[in-house]
């Protein structure tokens, strides 16, 4: 039987710290730009390190490998491993993906290596990971694995409320100018990723509105096999065990996670940002 790895980035958070093949799943990691300094994955950098409100243009993002970095790993990693599964998150937030798919071209690994954009990130990401080593786990193969993980992208829904306008310039949701003028009136914008495009759907006053909005959003769906909450810091006015609550009065069975966005999600949404992902369990694994 092929030994497949699922690969990752650093933006992913995983819902379940211990899940069924965890030991299959290695993390490229990504840099901060913080002031015009690179700061590497493991030296310690906090989502609190990043700045509020950038003082100027594209001063703090997140550093994606390039595509001959990127094949440097994955030659190493196919020493190891017979097939890669390449998950990345949405190709609308970094360069992970297009960069992964010139990394693969670089190295001619399209028969064992395929790179799937999750249109997602954090949590969203983390749970897809998890289902694909799930299914790896049981004997799946590399083209039945990209199959599943392929099906369940659309079932993923993600929001995300910041206040941190200046970041969303940075992966060029918004002008400088409206960044700016946000940020001064305060506005706490709600996006959705459609796609993997984040796109806007409501202005809410705070984020106390802002979680009032994430509960009307759930209670859209009938069927969720997770729901997980992501916090930055100085998110003040939530509650989270207003929501807990909810969810546990409305989807008793479906299981409730809360989180701390890591700096990678903050270098791109801003160190002050509330999310919501749910998932929703397909047709398919219904029953």
């Amino acid at each position: 039987m092929s030994k497949i790895a699922v690969i990752t980035d650093s933006t992913a958070q995983f819902p379940n710290p211990s899940f069924q093949g965890k030991d299959l799943v290695r993390i490229i990691p990504l840099d901060i730009v913080i002031n015009d300094s690179i700061i590497k994955e493991g030296t310690g950098v906090k989502t609190a390190d990043l700045p509020l409100s950038p003082s100027n243009e594209r001063k703090t993002k997140l550093l994606v490998p390039s595509p001959a970095e990127i094949a440097e790993q994955f030659v190493v990693l196919l020493k190891k491993f017979n097939e890669l599964l390449v998950i990345t998150n949405s190709a609308n937030l970094s360069a992970f993906y297009q960069n992964s798919i010139e990394a693969v071209k670089l190295i001619q690994g399209e028969t064992t290596i395929q790179v799937v954009n999750s249109q997602t990130i954090a949590t969203g990401l983390g749970m897809i990971v998890q289902a694909a080593t799930e299914i790896i786990s049981t004997g799946a193969s590399l083209t039945e694995a990209d199959r599943h993980v392929r099906q369940l992208i659309p079932h993923i829904y993600t929001l995300f409320c910041t206040p941190c306008m200046k970041y969303l310039y940075n992966i060029d949701i918004l002008e400088y100018s409206q960044a700016v003028i946000g940020e001064m009136l305060n506005l706490h914008p709600i996006f959705t990723l459609e796609e993997g495009y984040p796109q806007a759907i409501c202005k809410v006053r705070n984020f106390r509105h802002a979680q009032d909005y994430f509960q009307e959003f759930i209670e859209e769906y009938d069927d969720l096999i997770h729901i997980s909450l992501l916090k930055g810091i100085n998110t003040q006015g939530i509650d989270n065990r207003i929501l807990k609550l909810f969810v546990q009065e409305n989807f008793p069975d479906t299981p409730f996670s809360e989180h701390r966005i890591n700096p990678f999600l903050g270098a791109i949404f801003g160190p002050k940002t509330l999310g919501l992902i749910i998932f929703e369990r397909p047709y398919s694994l219904s029953g």
